[in-house]
């Protein structure tokens, strides 16, 4: 007998469990592996936090430190350039270690470190200007001369060889020298701080960095433009073509210029020779602009001198040219007090404020401009010309024209407007009949042989002002006019300016009779000093009267007057390069070899002793520059020179080891009072120290520190953190 096993679902209970546990047991594991993730990231995420925090605090730690400290970036400091002083533990101070700074975090189990270094701005603190200076406000070089005239030097030094100590020392230039020509060191020794290069040799001792480079490209002129180009006044250049007389008096001991334009160096020589009632005086040029185109060589109402030049020989006078400060023994660590008028004597230098130290909107200071073969030259007295300070565009203190020619303007046909005398003429002399040609005229008839008829008229105004400045070419009287008889009629006038006097006499023959109306010219005051050219010059002519006289050979001639007219021919004041076209023969442009500067357009001469500061750059493009300095004692030339070339002589006794000539380093302009800093904090993990050397970035940032007096004042200088980064 077969049985039949009974089917039931015994067992399948267990089946399921088995798969529930297995399910679940998958998932446990999954959400044990979870939770082990999430334990290992919050961990390194505390590790990555304590980190930043350790960053953040060292960072905060550095700025206390050196709120609390007397860092301001003075180079002469015993510390300096180290922002946290004498440092700890023989850090020399260019970093602030910060051992164990931060508690355990994660997986560190010990304290970790930290350490802040710190790098000032060269350019701010004491270092740093009091206004700011950059490359688009400063020439490219410190010395760039465009020349290349056969026999001339591009640049020439002769140079003592040794100081008052004995000991070797160098004309010290600060910034790039170039020369499109040559260099010719005749003694003692050319050095720069950074690069020195020519374009056709070098000769003598020179020290550059890197090595001097003789064979060259040359440079381009900067074709830098006067202040008048910028100056939003439209009247700028109209005022300074602007005739000014030299001043003759000296209240107080102060002899004031107004800027405008200068055209006689001989009264400019006169009163600053020594000998006169101003001797001694401080010769003081208002800010502005000054144009210096001497015609005393042109000009016969100007007195004649050997050249257009003109010499400063008062040894105990000063030439202080911009705003004036109060006197200051170091302008490089006392700042300028404007006062209204420079003091007497004024104290050089920082008798003026220095474009270095003061903006153009509170402070301006003066340009000189040279044209035509004008040039200065000293030989006695102390100079300091301040430049005006420009953010674009450099502060030329000294600027000489390279192009531009004087022409002549004209006024023609001036006409009467009054018959003051009509004399032999009677009632036929008329404003109507002789003022325009046709129609009516005077006439006059002769009553005997050799006979001779008159008459006085007046007017002939100029159609518009005439400047002053302006030098008479020719003056002509033109008489149209006819007569009956074959014969020659003469005439004869004498012209008297409005409140001037008279003209001498002038004659010319006439015209053949009979005739039509022609016209005769007679010049006038042909010497061109007489008081027609005079009241030209000084801008004063408003118009003359004019008497005329004719002559008839037989009786019973006629003599008939058409017009009677005036014209002028002047040349007024212009801009005039320094150049062969606008003074023929200018010596301006001859090759130069030295000597005293006779023909460079500024110089000293080889015996002067006193000082000279031009605070601002020198910009003579077409002409020569030629300086001897004694017992210099501060930089000369601050904000570079170009110039076609220049010649230097050192003499006397020399103790100042500096440079002469020099560009100012760039300033952010916040004066010696605001100090920035670049500070980037490294932090070492569980590290018992740390340094930048071994640890890692996390912060960089950039800290302003601001003491208003200019003085670190400890705890309560002012600090402003200008920027933050972390950099992971």
């Amino acid at each position: 007998m077969i049985r039949r096993r009974h089917r039931d679902e015994t067992g399948a209970a267990l089946v399921l469990v088995l798969v529930i546990i297995s399910i679940l047991a998958l998932g446990l594991a999954g959400l044990l592996s979870l939770s082990d993730t999430s334990v290992r990231t919050t961990i390194g995420l505390d590790e990555q936090a304590a980190d930043q925090y350790n960053a953040d605090g060292a960072t905060k730690a550095a700025i206390g430190n050196l709120r609390n400290g007397k860092f301001n970036n003075d180079v002469t400091s015993t510390t300096y350039p180290y922002c946290f002083g004498n440092g700890v533990g023989g850090n020399p101070g260019a970093e602030l270690p910060l051992p164990n700074f931060y508690p355990p975090a994660g997986k560190v189990q010990s304290q970790s470190s930290a350490a802040v270094s710190c790098a000032p701005d060269p350019n701010s603190g004491a270092a740093g200007g009091l206004v700011p200076i950059h490359e688009d406000n400063k020439p490219g070089n410190a010395i760039l001369t465009l020349g290349q005239v056969a026999g001339e030097d591009g640049i020439n030094i002769k140079a003592l060889a040794k100081n008052t100590k004995n000991e070797p020392v160098p004309f010290n230039v600060r910034g790039q020298i170039v020369s499109d020509s040559n260099i010719n060191v005749v003694s003692g020794t050319l050095q720069s701080n950074v690069s020195v290069r020519a374009h056709s040799g070098c000769s003598g001792t020179i020290i550059s960095n890197p090595a001097p480079l003789c064979a060259s490209s040359t440079v381009g002129d900067p074709n830098y433009q006067t202040e008048l180009a910028f100056d939003p006044d439209p009247n700028a250049v109209a005022k300074a073509l602007t005739l000014q007389k030299v001043p003759s008096t000296c209240p107080g001991k102060i002899v004031t210029f107004t800027a405008g334009y200068y055209d006689d160096a001989n009264a400019l020589s006169q009163l600053m020779d020594g000998t006169g009632s101003c001797r001694g005086s401080v010769w003081w040029f208002q800010p502005g602009t000054y144009y210096f185109d001497f015609k005393n060589n042109a000009n016969p109402l100007l007195s004649k001198q050997s050249g257009d030049v003109w010499t400063i020989k008062d040894a105990g006078s000063q030439l202080v040219a911009g705003s004036p400060c109060v006197n200051r023994v170091n302008p490089n660590t006392t700042r300028c007090t404007p006062t209204p008028k420079p003091q007497v004597p004024a104290l050089t230098p920082g008798a003026c404020q220095s474009p270095a130290e003061n903006d153009d909107t509170r402070y301006p200071g003066v340009q000189f401009i040279f044209g035509g073969d004008s040039r200065l030259t000293i030989a006695a007295g102390d100079v300091e010309i301040c430049g005006t300070w420009h953010d674009h565009r450099p502060p030329i203190a000294l600027f000489g024209l390279k192009s531009g020619t004087a022409t002549d303007a004209s006024q023609t046909g001036l006409s009467l407007t009054k018959v003051t005398t009509p004399g032999d003429y009677g009632a036929s002399a008329t404003v109507a009949a002789l003022g325009a040609a046709g129609g009516d005229f005077a006439t006059w008839k002769s009553k005997k042989n050799n006979d001779s008829g008159s008459m006085t008229v007046e007017g002939f105004a100029p159609a518009t002002p005439i400047p002053a400045g302006s030098m008479l070419k020719s003056a002509t009287v033109r008489v149209t006019h006819r007569h009956a008889l074959g014969s020659t009629d003469a005439l004869s006038v004498t012209v008297t300016p409005t409140g001037g006097s008279p003209l001498a006499a002038a004659s010319a023959t006439g015209v053949v009779g009979p005739s039509t109306f022609k016209e005769t010219p007679i010049q006038v005051d042909t010497s061109g000093d007489g008081s027609l050219a005079d009241q030209i010059y000084k801008g004063t002519f408003s118009g003359a009267k004019i008497a005329l006289t004719t002559g008839l050979l037989t009786t019973g001639d006629i003599e008939d007057i058409d017009t009677i007219a005036l014209d002028l021919v002047y040349v007024p004041p212009a801009f005039r390069g320094e150049t062969e076209t606008s003074v023929p023969g200018n010596c301006l442009t001859l090759a130069y070899t030295g000597g005293g500067g006779p023909c460079a357009v500024f110089s000293t001469t080889t015996n002067y002793a006193d000082k000279l500061y031009l605070q601002g750059t020198t910009y003579t493009p077409a002409a020569v520059v030629d300086i001897t300095l004694s017992n210099v004692t501060q930089q000369v030339l601050r904000f570079g020179l170009v110039s076609r070339a220049l010649y230097i002589k050192e003499t006397g006794a020399l103790s100042y080891s500096g440079p002469v000539i020099e560009l100012p380093d760039n300033s952010l302009g916040y004066g010696p009072g605001g100090t920035i800093v670049y500070l980037s904090t490294y932090v070492c993990p569980g590290k018992p120290s740390c340094s930048s050397s071994t640890g890692t970035l996390l912060v960089r940032s950039r800290v302003f520190l601001y003491d208003p007096s200019g003085t670190p004042e400890p705890v309560s200088r002012k600090v402003v953190i200008q920027s933050w980064s972390r950099t992971r």
